[in-house]
């Protein structure tokens, strides 16, 4: 691929986040609403910057960055010769416009500029955990678009939109890309976009049946009906190699250290691996999202791990994506996994309510959680030993059904047990494996597993405290902040807890939409700022905190720990 090509391509999901919300629907009359297919993008013929989007019945019209046409084809503002929005009759076919559909343009072909006004509103609860947001003014200063044209983002609700649609109209409202880092041009943010070449893994066995290519849905769902249960197999140990969980037995005595060694097993507990001070190991810090993987939170992740930040050992810093099917753009997961982040299985479908987890049959597990794994592998050209880690939406645990499921697929570890301290000076938990039956207070929102799983890891989801006192299970569920000082003051306290105690992995475990909330974004970004001043801080993903498990390595020694070398994702 010529450096043009890869260029444009991160250019395009960067500039796409850009677009603004140009009219209110009751202007946009290009179109009219009989030909309005929900969902789908049209061209404007006039303005080629300008497309509309059909939602509700009524259409609603964007504009691109300046230079940019809109592609509706990949549904991102483009360079005008790649833009199918470009010609005026030849790809009309493609794009669905009719001309005969739509009435003359009532606006120009000058910018729609936007302001900001700082509206409150409440944040979606799809974690399952509630959490009120303030907005406010976002920080940034504009990048040249007018501010004297119509804003639709002071009407405009996260109960009038919903996901992408809301983003949007909140991109318009602040008249630049607003997750830019602070203090850096567009020019200067372009130049450092700079995405690896995508080199597809081609799987050994091709998959049979085929699946649509379409993202989320039915397509989604169906596709895990093609999964089924694995036969026995002989051994435990690795994950390839381990016995059918209908062999598993049930142990609920206590965890004996002197039997359960690494780096095969690892009592669950505040004790530091092999006995080792705190002071004398690095303190791990994991920073992974849930859910899909879409364009409009792709901009997030180039901020977050732009190139630059390295840990003390001089290689990149890396997080971890749980994946779930509906939703999910796969042409963009490739890019974040070469660039040396980690990504897991969220399920396909993330099934509402959430409680239908806490009683989905063992079948119901094993496809969910292989079926994404299939589809991040044909669609998304990951390679399967890639894919070790596995995250149950909302947290909700499924007893044996799910452990069991996991445990004959060969996923290498799980992160959904929620535990942790009810007081903030207690210590935190260390990753442990399965071969002993977690307690109570290790397993603190069942159900919880009864049998055990011999060389099955479990990463904890430790309990989070707000500014005022209140715990959460996960950051985005704590109370929301007030700007982002106060973002970042509530990130150090919850990692001072682990610094300053047993040093057990920190992990920021959040869903991207925790970021609509703009000085969310901008906490964490100065956050991850502070933690690369830190020499012995190292912001790894799950697996490589697994490997150092297994291999408890000092300070002294950790520059030379090959798990955490400056590999990318793709060669791992």
């Amino acid at each position: 691929m010529h450096f043009e090509e890869i260029i444009t391509s991160a250019l395009c999901l960067v500039m796409m986040s850009s677009v603004t919300w140009a009219q209110e629907s009751s202007e946009s009359s290009y179109y009219d609403e009989s030909s309005c297919d929900n969902e789908h993008f049209y061209c404007d013929f006039d303005d080629p910057s300008m497309f509309y989007r059909c939602m509700d019945g009524v259409f609603h019209s964007f504009k691109c960055p300046s230079g940019l046409h809109f592609s509706v084809s990949s549904q991102t503002c483009d360079w005008p010769h790649k833009a199918d929005c470009s010609g005026s009759d030849d790809h009309l076919q493609e794009t669905g416009g009719s001309k005969s559909g739509h009435k003359e343009a009532p606006h120009g072909g000058g910018e729609h500029g936007s302001e900001d006004h700082g509206s409150s509103h409440s944040s979606p609860e799809e974690s399952g955990h509630s959490e009120s947001e303030q907005s406010g003014s976002s920080g940034f200063s504009s990048s040249g678009h007018s501010s004297g044209g119509h804003s639709a983002s002071a009407s405009i609700s996260k109960h009038d939109l919903s996901g992408d649609e809301y983003w949007l109209s909140k991109a318009g409202g602040v008249g630049k890309p607003w997750w830019r880092p602070s203090g850096v041009s567009p020019g200067q943010w372009q130049d450092s976009v700079k995405n690896p070449p995508f080199q597809p893994h081609v799987p050994s066995e091709p998959k049979e049946g085929g699946e649509s290519e379409s993202s989320g849905g039915e397509s989604e769902k169906s596709s895990t009906k093609k999964s089924s249960a694995p036969k026995a197999k002989s051994g435990s140990e690795p994950a390839e190699s381990r016995s059918n969980s209908a062999n598993l037995q049930s142990n609920e005595g206590d965890c004996d250290p002197s039997s359960c060694q690494l780096p095969s097993c690892y009592c669950p507990g505040t004790a530091i691996p092999h006995g080792l001070s705190a002071s004398s190991i690095p303190q791990m810090v994991m920073l992974t999202f849930d859910d899909e993987v879409s364009g409009a939170f792709y901009g997030y992740y180039q901020r977050l791990f732009r190139p630059g930040r390295y840990n003390p050992n001089g290689c990149p810093v890396r997080g971890c994506m749980y994946v779930s099917g509906s939703g999910t753009e796969y042409d963009l997961v490739y890019p974040l996994y070469a660039m040396g982040n980690e990504i897991a299985s969220h399920t396909i479908s993330h099934k509402f309510p959430h409680t239908w987890w806490s009683t989905a049959s063992y079948q119901d597990f094993y496809d969910e959680s292989t079926g994404m794994r299939e589809n991040l592998i044909s669609r998304a050209g990951l390679p399967k030993e890639a894919i070790k880690g596995f995250r149950v939406p909302f947290l909700q645990l499924g007893s044996d059904n799910m452990y069991s499921a996991l445990y004959d697929a060969g996923f290498h570890y799980d992160t959904s047990m929620f535990t942790g301290s009810e007081q903030e000076t207690g210590d935190p938990i260390w990753p442990f494996t399965l071969d002993y039956t977690p307690s109570n207070v290790h397993c603190q929102h069942g159900p919880c597993p009864h049998k055990q799983y011999p060389g099955m890891w479990e990463i904890p989801v430790q309990r989070w405290f707000g500014l005022d006192g209140h715990s959460c299970a996960m950051p985005d569920g704590c109370s929301a902040t007030g700007d982002a000082e106060e973002t970042l003051e509530y990130l150090k306290s919850n990692f001072r807890r682990f610094y300053h105690s047993n040093r057990a992995p920190f992990g920021i475990f959040i869903h991207a939409r925790w970021f609509h909330t703009e000085h969310n974004l901008d906490g964490l970004d100065r956050f991850i700022d502070y933690l690369l001043t830190i020499d012995d801080v190292y912001i790894v993903t799950p697996s490589q905190v697994l490997e150092w498990m297994k291999n408890p390595t000092p300070l002294s020694s950790i520059r030379s720990f090959g798990p955490w070398s400056c590999h990318g994702g793709a060669t791992d």
